[in-house]
């Protein structure tokens, strides 16, 4: 019989299973009143490969049961197995490293009446313990190999796509974990070389690991490539030592830094290739990159001289009198100025051939052909310079300095002396003389040139002349002008003409007449201009001005109508200065500038004003811009000038509509009167205060209008009694008792 129990503990599971093997023996006990032992093949352990089901489950061997008082004597029972496994998962902390625990209990049923082994009446027992344990670590079958890379095109991620790791591996208990961690490690000696190292970490359910590696070496084994700006095959051919121009160096290095540069000048190589300008040049570049890789380039240079000379200044033709013979053997030792662009001597070369005049035997030519030649036999091409001598110089004339001079003056101007170089018979008698006028501005300026003109034998001509400036630089004068006048404010103008003449035009004329008005507020800073410019024919001006002044002595004159005013009360009657911030008036006055109202005055004319009705007289006096002061004045009537409030002393505030407020006469509209009689207006700023016989104020209103109806601060009717009542206005208190009955 064959039955299967499972049950979870803690983190592991357990599992039992009984199988029942039955021994039959030849020999046969009485199993009653005795006690029986059993023999069970010892604990051992297993690797997980060992592991063997049909053993735990069906393998008795070693089992033995027997009298407890005969060991030697084995006994035939039939013989269960109770198997129970425990699956760690080497979780357990008591089982290190195990798998799982297997406890075989072998049973027999010995069917007497005791409790043998401590496996209930009738039956013997015995534990066996297998621990199936996990210490081998899991192994790689494959691993990826080491390489190594160029660091240019280097590029970790296209690696990683480009070749998926060929990794395999394996564990004899089930299959392990895997870690895959990458660590760059970086060469101290050249920043482009790195290792990228993948360490694989299999890792088993009880911990035991195993690590494989995968290196990729990133390498940087070139040195860098020297880039010549320009290079060789544009840099051309200097045509000297000074021409040459050594490249700009730079590099091409794909995985880290460089440096380049020229060796020292002292290092350049030089190899003649035929005349002192025609060699070749070398000279060495290095270049290092951050690994310590070196590039050493020669670069050559053909320096060639194929230029001519070439001359910086050449000799002019010249023509030289005939008797300048110094001036001719100057020319003729004088040489050209040339150089040449390389180093090296230069050879200067020269021909001269006379050639006569046939117009003239003073007259003859020297025709000079010259070159100049280098090292490199690099010839100028010819120059030539012609020196002609002959008598080319005209007459010299030494006339009189121009000059200027009024109009007005007598011309006089001598003749010019005359010198020629070569013709003594010259002498101011042979001068031609023209007179030119120009420059005709005015009957009184123009110009007159004259134009002298000395030939000598040889035809040669000179030209002189004195130009004399006839100008009119005086302008017209004023023989009658008006003078200066001050008018009283509002008087007109005169307009009274001028006289005027000019030393050298008789029809001088006005130019101009510019009338100017400068008004200002008061009439007294006003002036008015005018101004007389006049001018003869040749633009010479004069002027001269007229000033009239204006005197205003009279005050301005309000047309605007002051009509009389009435108020019925005394407070109701404005201040003086208020009144007249409020008047919109109008003055008749000469000067242009505003008229204000600077002060105000009061005088009662009629009654008295403290007592009873009066009438006043209000003066406003006004100044205009130029201190002129006026007035004006209207009357005032004022028909109530006393504060007199009548005070009630009793009231009946029952609501009957007689007597049910407390009225005050006199301190505002008169109660009956008519709409159209004039009447005053309420108090301003009064206190109205009623007070119990117990000095406690029981009503009290600002700006009394006559409204109290006998009721406290609540508005709560007051009990009926005497009461004291206090009204204050403009300063003055009045009181009085009344009597409230209901």
């Amino acid at each position: 019989m064959t039955h299967i129990n499972s049950a979870e503990l803690s983190s592991f599971t357990l599992k039992k299973i009984v199988f029942t093997i039955v021994s039959v023996l030849l020999m046969t006990v009485s199993a009653q009143a005795q006690n029986y032992c059993i023999n069970v093949p010892v604990d051992f352990t297993w690797s997980c490969e060992e592991e063997d089901n049909a053993f735990v489950y069906q393998n008795a061997d070693g089992v033995e049961v027997y009298l407890c008082s005969d060991p030697n004597t084995p006994l035939s029972f039939p013989i269960t197995i109770d198997v129970v496994v425990e699956e760690f998962n080497c979780s357990n902390p008591a089982y290190l490293g195990v798998v799982k625990r297997i406890s075989r209990t072998f049973i027999a049923d010995i069917g007497n009446s005791n409790d043998n082994t401590g496996c209930g009446i009738g039956f013997v027992c015995g534990t066996q313990i297998i621990e199936v344990e996990d210490i081998q670590p899991p192994t790689f079958i494959s691993v990826p190999g080491d390489v190594t890379r160029d660091c240019f095109g280097w590029d970790l991620e296209e690696y990683l796509l480009a070749q998926p790791f060929p990794l395999e591996y394996q564990d004899n208990c089930g299959t392990p974990d895997l870690v895959n961690t990458l660590q760059v490690v970086d060469n101290p000696d050249c920043p482009a070389a790195q290792d990228f190292i993948w360490t694989f970490t299999i890792t088993d359910g009880c911990g035991n690991t195993a690590e494989a590696f995968h290196i990729v070496n990133v390498v940087d084994q070139a040195g860098p490539l020297i880039v010549f700006t320009p290079s060789l095959l544009d840099i051309g051919i200097p045509n000297c030592a000074d021409d040459v121009v050594w490249p700009v160096l730079s590099a091409i290095e794909l995985c880290s830094g460089y440096t380049v540069e020229w060796a020292d000048t002292s290092t350049i190589t030089s190899i003649s290739l035929g005349c002192d300008n025609y060699y070749r040049l070398s000279r060495v570049a290095h270049a290092v990159d951050g690994c310590g890789n070196n590039t050493f380039t020669d670069f050559p240079i053909i320096v060639h001289d194929i230029e001519a000379p070439f001359f910086t200044s050449i000799l002019p033709d010249l023509t030289i009198s005939c008797e300048d013979d110094l001036i001719l053997q100057a020319a003729l030792l004088a040489l050209p100025m040339y150089e040449d662009g390389c180093e090296g001597d230069l050879t200067y070369n020269q021909t001269l051939e006379t050639v006569p005049s046939i117009l003239c035997p003073q007259n003859y030519s020297i025709v000079r052909t010259y070159s100049v030649t280098d090292v490199c036999d690099n010839t100028t091409s010819d120059q030539v310079q012609i020196i002609t001598v002959q008598d080319t110089v005209a007459p010299i004339l030494t006339p009189v300095l121009g000059f200027t001079q009024e109009c007005s003056l007598p011309i006089s101007v001598d003749l010019p002396n005359v010198f020629d170089n070569c013709d003594a018979t010259l002498t101011s008698d042979s001068i031609a003389v023209d007179t030119i006028i120009t420059d005709i501005v005015s009957s009184g300026t123009y110009t007159t040139m004259y134009v002298y003109t000395a030939t000598d034998v040889c035809g040669n001509s000179s030209i002189d002349s004195t130009v004399v400036n006839i100008v009119d630089t005086t302008p017209p004068f004023f023989t009658d002008f008006p003078s200066d006048l001050v008018l009283s404010c509002g008087e007109a103008y005169p307009d009274d003409q001028v006289a005027y003449a000019d030393e050298c035009d008789p029809n001088a004329s006005i130019y101009s007449y510019d009338l100017q008005f400068d008004f200002q507020d008061c009439a007294n800073n006003t002036v008015i201009t005018r101004t007389f410019t006049i001018s003869d024919d040749a633009g010479n001006l004069a002027d001269s001005t007229q000033y009239i002044y204006y005197l205003d002595t009279v005050p301005p004159i309000l047309i605007t109508p002051l009509d009389s005013m009435f108020y019925q009360c005394a407070y109701e009657t404005p201040e003086c200065q208020d009144m007249w911030e409020t008047l919109e008036l109008e003055f008749v006055d000469c000067s242009m500038g505003e008229v204000v109202i600077i002060d105000c005055s009061d005088e009662v004319v009629e009654g008295d004003c403290l007592e009873q009705a009066c009438v006043i007289e209000r003066t406003y006096y006004f100044e205009d811009a130029c201190g002129n002061v006026g007035s004006a004045s209207h009357f005032i009537r004022v028909q109530e000038t006393v504060l007199a409030p009548t005070m009630p002393t009793g009231m009946t505030p029952n609501g009957d509509g007689y007597n049910d407020a407390y009225v005050i006469l006199d301190i505002g509209p008169s109660i009956g009167a008519s709409p159209e009689e004039v009447q005053c207006s309420w108090l301003p700023d009064t206190h109205f205060r009623v007070i119990n016989r117990w000095g406690q104020i029981v009503f009290e209103m600002f700006d009394y209008r006559n409204e109290w109806e006998g009721t406290n601060k609540s508005g709560e009717e007051l009990p009926p009694g005497t009461y004291f009542v206090v009204f204050e206005a403009e300063g003055v208190a009045f009181s009085t008792y009344v009597d409230i009955r209901r």
